[in-house]
């Protein structure tokens, strides 16, 4: 784990507005199990898949990208391969708001995009599942 995890999970439990990129119905993916995690902590979740047009199964809001959002976010929340990390993160920096935290799930690990980020003044926590840590707190 990298980042600010204390912090985060702060968060998690504070009520916060979260942009869950990568966001899935499918479920035998973990991002269905945090997610569920997240509302259950009183937080609003909306989905960011550009191949959902609608949630199915919950009535959770899901958009195609986050500059489709029409508030700040508290949280990104990433469900998205190491790969994918420089792309959104010029996507991050075109938004009119910058997030409190990105946190991305365990396994996903770039430095270069942390380092970029936080010279933003965004924190960033890598590798790490706010579901794993839930009882940390």
């Amino acid at each position: 784990m990298f980042g600010p995890v204390s912090e985060g999970m702060k968060l998690f439990k504070n009520g916060s507005k979260i942009a869950v990129v990568g966001y899935s119905e499918a479920p035998h993916r973990i991002v269905v199990k945090v997610t569920n995690y997240l509302l259950e902590e009183g937080n609003t979740i909306i989905g960011i898949n550009p191949n959902i047009e609608k949630a199915s199964k919950t009535d959770i809001l899901v958009l195609p990208s986050l500059e489709a959002l029409t508030e700040p976010m508290d949280i990104i929340q990433v469900f998205r391969k190491s790969s994918a990390l420089p792309e959104l993160g010029r996507e991050i920096e075109n938004l009119s708001w910058k997030p409190k935290l990105i946190w991305c799930q365990q396994g996903v690990i770039d430095l270069i995009f942390q380092e970029e980020m936080e010279r933003r003044g965004i924190q960033v926590v890598m590798d790490a599942c706010p579901y794993a840590l839930r009882s940390f707190l």
